[in-house]
């Protein structure tokens, strides 16, 4: 399946095939390049810059954080979602654009295969036709030898096929003069001598593969209308007949064909074809070099600028096999106490990978923030998973062969559950933190480590260091599901009976059950916008709050909107302090949702 990451660079490749084929067309009329067979070459050899343009490049390092998703605020309480009013429905726009993609592909060919059908058949109509005689001077190539026949129902001259080459003519041309035919039969037997049929199905298959680019289409008839240029000069040094050869090309001009061949004349290339065909002078040897020269000159540097304006990115790598820090990590700035690590504006819980239901863990992650506070860089440097039969703990960025020498030391029947769930926890652990945002760094790029605990890890272990002697016993634990309630943990702590936790899969307990909720110490009223109150906009904005071990706002997330209101209500609240939530003598953090009313 196409990613979203491959359709970008599908997206940065067009862009960069528009730079190069939009300074290219530009050329040839500057320079006044009227040499037929220069001009061939020139559009053949900037169709093959375009195509090798990928394989040609360095690929740069995927900004995660361009492809993060905005994440609906969920309230756990209830595994509710609740989307903001106006957000569009739940649409996979890969899967759209790939669709559409292949749609045009396969539409394209079968138009194509059509085409084809169309030739064979018209072989087939004429295989009984007489073949017409030519000249001996037509024919002086044994690789120009081709059926040449007669057919019913034919607007214009076609010529096909490589092995068995074919010329059908229409019946019209039996009543065109001797130098009109000759002008004919000798243009269609050069292009099978050139093989110029081969070269159009290579170029109408490219079409196919790139239909959905303006480009491509007018290179492809940039080329073909330079080859007719290219054969009807060679036609006239065989005819020796240049006035014939000009009422030929009128005399076919008004009719079109469908059929996947090269047309012998078209109505919107008459007229360059006939000013060139009178066009005796020719372009000095000085004057082509010089104009092919400041040609690739330009169109290098047209290509050079069109790569940097529009990078293509390689693949992101998961965090079993990116073994080291990526280019933006490298150069990053550490945390100091001028360039602190900023406040997390939007977060993505971890969701509990499927099939790990004996299993839990916690895996550390290397971010490295942009100048816009999104994660450019994610790494994992370290993971400790449990299970069924298995305890690992890999340090360090090589996890990956760490990962493979644990499993090899490991029992057959651990030894897949251990890989499985080790890769499991980091990919989903990676999926949040992609999703993070934070508020611009005072220098940027800026990194830092994040631990991310799945299962039941970080309350564990919270539990279990908050008494190690006769500390809390944990009874029972249900964890987060995709799409499902939040985890719930029972824990009994010393002489007291047992107590119903709902954990928020970043640490914090959510409020609720034996979770009172704190106790509000300074209360900041919101200032009523002037829009609004012009508006006369009232309502209630409903909010999720985080309140750290502090008693602070460390997070608000708008749950119920009202737009004119919403800014308001959260710099209102993150003023707000409370009590701290304390848990066997240790503040924790806790969630909890609050409202604000604005009434007139």
């Amino acid at each position: 399946m196409i990613s979203a990451a491959v359709l970008g660079n599908i997206l940065a490749w067009s862009l960069q095939a528009a730079v190069v084929v939009g300074i290219a067309s530009v050329l040839p009329w500057l320079l006044r390049l009227d040499a037929a067979g220069v001009r061939y070459a020139y559009w053949r050899v900037v169709a093959l810059v375009c195509l090798g343009l990928p394989w040609i490049q360095p690929y740069h390092a995927l900004q995660q954080a361009s492809g993060a998703a905005v994440v609906d605020v969920v309230d756990t309480a209830t595994g509710a979602a609740s989307s903001a009013a106006g957000t569009f429905p739940n649409i996979d726009w890969t899967a759209v654009a790939v669709a559409t993609l292949a749609t045009g592909i396969v539409l394209r060919f079968l138009w194509l295969g059509f085409g084809l059908a169309k030739l064979r058949q018209l072989r087939l109509s004429t295989a009984m036709a007489p073949t017409v005689s030519v000249d001996a001077d037509l024919q002086p190539n044994p690789g120009a030898r081709a059926d040449i026949r007669y057919a019913p129902h034919l607007d214009q001259p076609v010529t096909f096929g490589v092995r068995r080459p074919v010329v059908l003519l229409p019946e019209v041309l039996r009543t065109q003069s001797p130098d009109i035919q000759r002008a004919v039969i000798g243009h269609e037997l050069l292009h099978v001598q050139r093989r110029d049929w081969a070269w159009l199905i290579a170029e109408e298959i490219a079409v196919c593969l790139f239909w959905f680019h303006p480009a491509a289409w007018w290179l492809a008839s940039r080329i073909q209308l330079a080859r007719e240029e290219v054969v009807d000069e060679l036609a006239i040094l065989l005819t020796g007949r240049r006035k014939a050869y000009v009422e030929a090309l009128l005399a076919f001009a008004d009719t079109t064909s469908v059929l996947p061949t090269a047309a012998f004349a078209r109505r919107r290339h008459l007229f360059r074809r006939i000013a060139l065909v009178s066009k005796e002078e020719v372009m000095s040897s000085r004057r082509i070099v010089a104009s092919c020269a400041a040609m690739a000159l330009i169109v290098g540097m047209g290509s050079w600028y069109a790569v940097s304006a529009f990078p293509l990115h390689a693949t992101a790598q998961s965090g079993a096999e990116q073994l080291g820090p990526g280019p933006l990590e490298r150069s990053a700035h550490p945390v100091t106490p001028e360039n602190p690590v900023p406040r997390r504006v939007q977060f993505a819980p971890p969701m509990f990978p499927d099939g790990q239901d004996t299993s839990r863990g916690l895996v550390t992650v290397n971010l490295t923030l942009d100048a816009l506070g999104r994660i450019a860089e994610a790494r994992v440097t370290g993971v400790a998973v449990r299970g069924n039969g298995f305890n690992v703990s890999l340090p360090g960025s090589n996890i990956g062969p760490q990962l493979e020498a644990r499993v090899r030391d490991t029992s057959p029947e651990s030894a897949s559950r251990m890989r499985e769930a080790a890769t499991a926890f980091m990919e989903a652990a990676l999926a949040s933190v992609r999703q993070w945002r934070y508020d611009p760094p005072a220098e940027a790029p800026l990194t830092f480590s994040v631990n991310v605990p799945l299962g039941i890890a970080r309350e564990e272990m919270f539990f279990k260091a908050a008494n190690s002697d006769g500390g809390p016993q944990v009874l029972d634990v249900k964890p987060a599901r995709p799409g499902g309630s939040p985890e719930v943990m029972v824990f009994k702590p010393a002489g007291a009976k047992p107590i119903t936790v709902k954990s928020s899969g970043d640490g914090a307990l959510r409020v609720g059950g034996d979770i009172k909720p704190p106790v509000k110490l300074r209360d900041v009223r919101p200032a009523y916008p002037p829009i609004a109150q012009a508006a006369n906009v009232t309502g209630v904005v409903i909010m999720e709050v985080r309140i750290g071990t502090d008693g602070s706002v460390d997070e608000a997330h708008v749950i119920r909107s009202i737009p004119l209101l919403d800014q308001a209500a959260l710099d209102a609240v993150k003023q707000w302090k409370f009590v701290p939530t304390m848990m066997n003598g240790q503040a924790v953090p806790v969630i909890m949702t609050v409202t604000v009313n604005f009434a007139m």
